[in-house]
């Protein structure tokens, strides 16, 4: 790209064309709750005890003038807070530029360009999913310091104050998730491991941006939000357990594993090539430590690993950026092809089903949107306004849908899984689930029951919606859970759950409204009886082995035509 204007164009592009493909699908559940959570504690809830997330509140006080600003306005808070992501990812974008171009790569012009694009690319496309998420927050808010890093070891920095924001950007990163401090760290080692024995000790400005940040926020957290580690101290363990992966198994299955073993093993072969060592030396710690945040969180979530599969893409493209000579190793120009490959393969499968998502041409998008058209009436018809409980272990359970159906949750929980976390390893067993008598609780099932009942009995929701129980056996996971059977073991509950009548199917839940006082019952009330049928499940796991699924099929079939073709090229450019 000889033209910045040009390069900006893409950029903008690249933006408007992912927020196209995002407006064109529903929101997200994370998405849909904490715009909730912000809504309620506008409206007065406390956070904590009213509404309960045991992440730290910065995310949700982010959400603050979102829904203010949606209020004001008139606008769906869907649509004002992925139009505010974009502009906030693209305000970092066009700062970590102003970056490259002075202090990273001053003077390479083609260069430079074509780093941003790549960083455009990552911040813009690669999302999908995962848009949204405080990882694609923390992505965007990492990368100043990371770029400040690489132009330090190059003898060229900012004033003291300008480096002191981008420490306090990093600091809010990690103040969005804890997990991502490795990455903070392995900056600061690698920054420290070829410089001066008094340069190695200093405390840089952005240092002490990052700690005047996390101490600022700590102490504001303790101040305005005391019950936050009360909660974190009780259900924190608990939530470790919720739908754990083991470590180790992450850092071989996990999302991104392939893409990120990939990069690794081309900088070794490539690393002499590499135009700008400091930079892919700190772009690949960053990836790695990105990767090893994810797996340590032990979910298996792609979210989590976003922030690594976007800096793996940025440092392919580094790597793709040189090629070598025709009479270089062979193991040097196979990785170098190899990365071309699969760099044109990425860019061209994420940008083709970002156009299916807009054209609405993608079969599960059209689904999910017909589900939740067809829940989202049944709600607002039978709920009366008033809020609506959910009995399922999942957050897609309750939202986006009561976002869209415009009421409120009749639990503190965005949804039921404290139940789920404590029967986790016995959900695993052959056995049948025995649910603990109230002597045997642990203190974090007992905290779980009293508060849905409370919550319960206090909102008297109209509607219940309840995800249907799967048979009792292991194959059948956490569908396994009986919420009636579980619930109705408390006579407060019993009580509450017989006065409910079944009224519809909605695909995998059972409705039940309340029923008038004395009025005659006119469908069944929530029964205990045990599930009848299992969950259909592929035959692989798309979590362990996400290897056959459309975009990967596509992209097998984009790299293997880009292989082709620049191996074609190869051989014409060592003929010449």
């Amino acid at each position: 790209m000889r033209s910045a204007r040009a390069v900006w164009a893409i950029c903008a592009g690249l933006a408007i064309l992912g927020l196209a493909a995002e407006l064109a699908k529903p929101a997200t559940p994370d998405m849909g709750f904490l715009l909730y959570a912000a809504r309620r504690v506008l409206d007065g809830a406390h956070l904590y005890r009213d509404v309960v997330e045991i992440n730290p509140p910065l995310i949700i006080v982010l959400n603050l003038p979102i829904v203010l600003l949606a209020r004001a306005i008139g606008l769906s808070e869907f649509i004002v807070y992925r139009v505010a992501s974009v502009l906030f990812v693209g305000a970092l974008l066009a700062y970590s530029a102003r970056l490259i171009h002075r202090y990273v790569l001053p003077g390479q012009p083609a260069r430079r360009r074509g780093l941003v694009l790549l960083l455009a690319f990552a911040v813009f496309m690669l999302p999908r999913i995962d848009f949204g998420q405080r990882e694609h927050f923390v992505l965007a808010l990492l990368l100043p310091y990371v770029l400040v890093a690489a132009g330090r070891h190059l003898g060229r920095t900012p004033g003291a104050l300008e480096a002191a924001i981008i420490g306090f950007m990093a600091g809010a990163a990690v103040g969005l998730k804890p997990h991502f401090v490795l990455v903070w760290a392995a900056v600061e080692v690698f920054r420290r491991t070829d410089c001066s024995r008094a340069e190695r000790w200093q405390v840089t400005p952005e240092m002490t941006g990052f700690a005047c940040f996390l101490a600022t926020y700590g102490l504001a957290v303790l101040w305005l939000t005391p019950d936050y580690l009360t909660v974190a101290s009780l259900l924190g363990p608990a939530y470790i357990r919720y739908m754990r992966e083991p470590f180790v198994n992450l850092l071989v299955l996990g999302p991104g594993a392939p893409l990120v073993g990939f990069v690794l093993l081309a900088l070794v072969v490539l690393r002499r090539r590499l135009f700008a060592s400091a930079l892919g030396g700190l772009v690949a710690w960053s990836m790695v430590t990105c990767f090893i945040a994810g797996a340590v969180q032990q979910k298996g979530f792609r979210y989590h690993f976003y922030p690594a599969l976007a800096l793996a893409f940025v440092l392919l493209g580094l790597l793709a950026a040189e090629r070598p000579a025709s009479n270089a190793a062979l193991s040097e120009r196979l990785y170098s092809r190899a990365s071309r490959a699969l760099l044109g393969a990425i860019i061209a499968v994420v940008m083709g089903w970002a156009v299916l998502d807009i054209a609405g041409a993608d079969r599960v998008v059209r689904q999910q949107k017909e589900e939740m058209a067809s829940l989202v009436g049944a709600v607002k018809a039978r709920a009366g306004g008033r809020p609506v409980g959910v009995l399922s272990y999942t957050i897609a359970s309750a939202f986006p849908l009561v976002n869209y159906a415009g009421v409120d949750l009749a639990s503190r929980f965005p949804h039921l899984w404290p139940l789920a976390a404590t029967y986790w390893d016995a959900i695993d067993r052959g056995t049948p689930l025995r649910y603990h008598s109230a002597a045997d609780m642990p203190p974090v099932e007992r905290y779980f029951v009293k508060a849905v009942r409370e919550d319960l009995l206090a909102a008297q929701p109209r509607l219940l919606i309840v995800l249907r129980p799967a048979r009792d056996v292991p194959k059948n996971g956490l569908r396994r859970l009986h919420y009636v059977e579980y619930l109705e073991r408390d006579p407060d509950l019993a009580t509450f759950l017989s006065s409910y009548e079944f009224v519809e199917h909605q695909g995998e839940y059972l409705l039940y409204q309340r029923r008038p006082p004395d009025a005659p019952a006119s469908g069944s009330a929530p029964s205990s009886a045990p599930g009848t049928q299992d969950v259909i499940r592929p035959e692989l796991s798309e979590v362990r082995l996400g290897m056959l699924d459309p975009e990967s099929l596509a992209g097998a079939l984009v790299f293997g035509i880009c292989w082709v073709l620049l191996a074609a090229a190869d051989r014409r450019r060592a003929r010449i």
